[in-house]
């Protein structure tokens, strides 16, 4: 187990999950892979061409790509992150992906957008990934601070010690 996986879909709550997780990561050793699945048949303006997807995955690319640069700049200066774009429907493929023997955690926010772009209020998909995933899944609210951050991380210190770079 070597990663940190932080689904993201745009959102203040996702912004603050993707800025726990580098403090996370730096106390860890654990490598950040920040992820965004979009599902393509949810909405109504939904592409319908080869030239529309590829145009609405570039879009998506590029979108994740500023994200989490704004939002992971510390965390960039000093190591590489792993940005994926995923298409499918987002809770099921993140549980999926949190069977991965080298994914250690999750952090996610627990209040998004939610499926289709609308705001999601109960934190659906954040209650089924934590639900009979494959590793532990770290909620955060979108007002977390940076003490608390810094501090909640800080009680992880030494995990992921034995993936330490040499």
């Amino acid at each position: 187990m070597n990663k940190i996986l932080v689904p993201v879909d745009f959102s203040t709550s996702s912004a603050a999950a993707l800025r726990f997780a580098t403090y996370l990561s730096s106390v860890t050793n654990l490598q950040l892979v920040v992820i965004h699945v979009f599902d393509s048949l949810i909405g109504s303006n939904r592409p319908e061409t080869p030239t529309e997807r590829a145009a609405v995955r570039a879009a998506l690319r590029e979108e994740l790509e500023r994200f989490t640069t704004r939002h992971a700049a510390r965390y960039l200066a000093t190591r590489p992150v792993e940005m994926r774009l995923a298409e499918g429907v987002p809770p099921v493929y993140i549980k999926w992906r949190s069977q991965d023997a080298d994914v250690a955690f999750i952090v996610m926010g627990g209040i998004g957008t939610g499926i289709g772009g609308q705001l999601d209020l109960f934190g659906g998909i954040a209650q089924q990934v934590s639900q009979g995933g494959g590793c532990p899944v770290i909620i955060i609210p979108d007002d977390f601070s940076d003490d608390m951050m810094r501090n909640t991380a800080g009680l992880l210190r030494g995990v992921g010690q034995e993936h330490a770079p040499a």
